[in-house]
């Protein structure tokens, strides 16, 4: 289980760029834009210095360049929208702002990539002062993008997981399209009970990689008077087995302590698990998974001492509390090294 959390908090102190005016009037003059107490975010337009660079004012600083009809797609979309796991990094690269213009349209400048329709745009959906497309769109348009299967996959689960697409709205609008093969592989097997990138990698590999069939993912396990002892990643109840991933919040010595607790209370069940660490390769990944569903019981419901419980969505974010939303990322970017 990993820290991470599908959504993020809407976006505070975005800043938008403002013109260098020669009057000083509506924007500050050149010799002041130059000077420690602002900075250019493009040509010809600046922001004060101490405005954070985040992903989501980065978005804000590209989008005030759209010629008219334009909008902004792919992640930047996506994450204006609220989904934490577009966070316009590739590694710890910033990736440019991808936008959706008219075929005759041009933008100025660096930091964003172009692509261009000669159809009709999309209505856009306005989110925090930007154009952007809806998020089925946004989300076909990253997916056109990835780099493998198995990312495809991660995507189109932590926008499920966000709560920013519907996933037969995004089919319905994909079947009208010419999609990748990563793509229509991410729709056509796609899971809204993963909450974490982990996860989904992991539900990938035990379908995909090891070809054993769906599980459920964060449910209950309870004991025969109905308490609970866990909410486990992965469950296959029919043979027993449960999975777990374990982030970088796992290391401590209280974790540590209270891992093995539970992991104790499920094998008194009866349940066989594996876990799953950052570092392990996805051979390791495969080899704990069919050993571990090799030792289970595969007992019949009526012979089990736990029941199933119900699915566990993400909790709430947490009330106005950046530092705890900081943290929660924080755990997202360990887990990816």
């Amino acid at each position: 289980m990993t820290d991470f959390h599908p959504s993020c908090p809407a976006p505070v102190g975005l800043v938008r760029p403002v013109r260098v005016d020669p009057d000083g009037d509506s924007g500050p003059r050149r010799g002041t834009a130059a000077g420690p107490s602002w900075r250019t975010s493009s040509h010809g337009l600046v922001v004060p210095a101490h405005v954070p660079q985040t992903v989501e004012q980065r978005i804000l600083e590209a989008a005030v360049r759209l010629p008219e009809g334009g909008v902004v797609t792919g992640w930047a979309a996506l994450r204006l929208a609220g989904a934490a796991y577009y966070d316009g990094l590739a590694g710890r690269t910033p990736r440019p702002v991808p936008v959706l213009l008219p075929h005759t349209s041009r933008i100025r400048g660096p930091g964003v990539l172009v692509e261009r329709t000669r159809g009709r745009l999309p209505e856009p959906v306005v989110r925090h002062g930007v154009p952007c497309t809806p998020g089925d769109l946004a989300l076909l348009h990253e997916l056109s993008r990835a780099t493998s299967t198995r990312a495809a996959g991660v995507m189109v689960d932590m926008a499920l997981a966000a709560g920013v697409v519907d996933l037969e709205g995004v089919r319905q609008v994909a079947a009208v399209r010419r999609l990748p093969a990563a793509a229509a592989y991410a729709l056509e097997r796609a899971c809204a009970e993963c909450r974490s990138p982990r996860e989904s990698e992991m539900l990938q590999v035990w379908e995909s990689d090891v070809g054993f069939p769906r599980p459920l993912m964060n449910r209950q396990v309870l004991d025969l008077s109905g308490r609970v002892i866990a909410v486990v990643d992965l469950l296959e109840p029919e043979s027993g087995t449960y999975g777990e991933y374990n982030g970088a919040s796992h290391r401590s010595r209280e974790r540590q302590r209270r891992d093995e607790a539970r992991a104790d209370a499920l094998r008194g069940v009866g349940l066989e698990g594996f876990v799953l660490v950052a570092g392990d390769s996805e051979r390791v990944w495969r080899e704990r998974m069919s050993s571990a569903r090799g030792r289970a019981l595969w007992l019949r419901e009526d012979q089990r001492r736990w029941r199933l419980g119900a699915f566990v969505p993400a909790p709430p974010l947490p009330d106005e509390d950046e530092e705890a939303f900081e943290a929660l990322m924080l755990e997202h970017y360990r887990s990816l090294e």
